[in-house]
């Protein structure tokens, strides 16, 4: 599996500017003078975060706490004022933003709006999602937020083998999807 084609790493270095060329080597810098130091060092901003627009889902996969039921902490929805408040914080330093951890993006109604602010202020966005909310009509508002990265987590090419990690889901879904380059 090829994880970064030839055009995506353009548009990866694309996103690069000084003052976060800067960032990256200072947060560098400072790994390097704690290790041999044996002293913590910090210099710099984080270069990437990750950020998860809701711990809700749609699945009940046997091994994530989201589809468990079982977090310890509160499930819901990231607010989109807080999304905003972060991103206008550290955009200038902040190079690469994951949206995805536990829980499926595409259950938050803000989530293409969070990508698209991302994506304004120049960040490579990227997410991950089980696909069941990607219909025409989100695809089209998915290119049109700026998404620079979509990763399709499909677990068998199968029901019988889909559905065992996948519960809840169809993979039938996927069986009139085309590679789009």
């Amino acid at each position: 599996m090829r994880r970064f084609s030839f055009q995506d790493k353009l548009n990866l270095l694309s996103k690069l500017t000084l003052r976060r060329v800067w960032n990256g080597l200072c947060v560098l810098a400072s790994y390097y003078s704690s290790k041999y130091t044996g002293k913590p060092v910090q210099w710099g901003l984080p270069v990437s975060i990750s950020i998860e627009p809701t711990t809700s889902c749609n699945l009940r996969c046997p091994e994530c706490p989201s589809g468990l039921r079982s977090f310890t902490r509160d499930t819901g929805m990231l607010q989109t004022d807080f999304f905003r408040k972060t991103i206008d914080q550290l955009h200038r330093n902040l190079f690469y933003l994951v949206f995805y951890f536990q829980g499926e993006p595409y259950l938050n109604p803000a989530f293409l709006e969070m990508v698209r602010n991302a994506s304004q202020k120049k960040i490579y966005t990227a997410t991950s999602t089980n696909a069941h909310y990607l219909t025409e009509d989100n695809a089209r508002r998915i290119i049109e937020s700026g998404l620079d990265r979509l990763i399709i987590s499909i677990d068998g090419t199968t029901q019988e083998v889909y559905e065992q990690y996948r519960v809840g889901a169809n993979c039938k879904k996927y069986s009139t999807a085309r590679r789009v380059s």
